[in-house]
């Protein structure tokens, strides 16, 4: 039988101390027969005692554990550092607050081995339910394409709760990014975005564009995490809210899509207004996806330009 693969399981973290030691104890039970790179890309500031015993947690013949104290801050600067810093040619990425299924980077590399030409495989948040009420909402409002893969008419992946439905592996035009895993030489392309900044929403979905330029993307249902969403480290509700629309409508000028599709977000964006005022929990993000709203008919006249984009930069550091 043939050796396995490497693989580098990059978690880029900031300032979630407890969820990152709770990750990272899922990682120490997985027992790869292959060699592992734990590699900490830190946005922040892990003390050197917490290293120290994360070290420790680790320790195996197989694993080496690495820290990275990062330049440039933003969660995708910290996926184009880890590119140069990774040792090996798969790349896993998963987020600081999740907890990984036994067996996971086992099943994972048995799958680059059974698809060689796979530019990227992921897996899926088993929290990540659905019901009537929010599937009805994906149809009318074109948040979810309701085919497994694909992604909606205005760019969004709603389809994701469907992943729940599939046995077997299946090709996809965007991963999620709490579990998503790539080849480096897939992601060679990878530039910054001067419109992904900070917590960088969509990024995921900039990723694996990128990636399915030098061949195809895969979701493996029987990869499974824990995705926990801590609140901790992220940006306010309403900013989220805003980057929600408008850093999709960027990732439409990036992919170069039909202008068409922006009538769609804009849409999408409606529904988004609409839900968060009928539904309290989601009663602070309203704000925020009325400025994506203007945003997107201030636009649909222009073309992506870099004044554009440091307005939307201007936006963002609104409170």
């Amino acid at each position: 039988m043939a050796s396995r693969e490497g693989i580098t399981l990059a978690i880029c973290t900031r300032n979630r101390h407890d969820d990152l030691a709770r990750c990272l104890r899922t990682v120490a039970a997985q027992k790869p027969d292959f060699p592992l790179e734990v590699l900490i890309v830190d946005d922040g500031d892990i003390p050197r005692k917490l290293l120290e015993e994360f070290s420790d947690m680790l320790e195996s013949p197989s694993v080496k554990f690495r820290y990275y104290k990062k330049r440039s801050p933003g969660l995708l600067n910290s996926r184009i550092e880890t590119l140069s810093e990774a040792k090996h040619d798969i790349i896993l990425f998963i987020d600081d607050d999740v907890e990984m299924a036994t067996g996971y980077l086992c099943r994972l590399s048995d799958i680059y081995a059974k698809f060689p030409d796979a530019a990227g495989i992921g897996g899926r948040d088993i929290l990540l339910g659905t019901s009537f009420i929010w599937r009805l909402f994906c149809r009318i409002f074109l948040y979810g394409s309701g085919k497994p893969g694909k992604l909606s008419m205005s760019g969004y992946g709603g389809s994701m709760t469907t992943w729940v439905d599939m046995n077997e592996p299946f090709q996809t035009q965007y991963l999620a990014g709490c579990n998503m895993s790539f080849r480096k030489q897939a992601l060679r392309d990878l530039q910054p975005a001067v419109w992904l900044i900070g917590y960088s929403v969509g990024e995921d979905h900039y990723l694996t564009h990128c990636a399915r330029r030098h061949g195809p993307v895969w979701i493996d249902p029987g990869l499974t995490v824990i995705h926990h969403q801590s609140p901790l480290s992220r940006d306010k509700v309403e900013q989220v809210a805003y980057m929600d629309i408008v850093n999709h409508y960027y990732l439409l000028q990036e992919i170069g899509d039909q202008s068409w599709r922006h009538a769609c977000l804009l849409w999408t964006a409606f529904g988004f207004l609409v839900r968060s005022l009928l539904r309290k929990k989601h009663r602070g993000k309203a704000f925020g996806y009325w400025r994506g709203i203007r945003f997107l008919l201030q636009s649909q006249s222009r073309r992506f330009t870099d004044g554009n984009v440091l307005e939307h930069r201007r936006e963002q550091g609104k409170t």
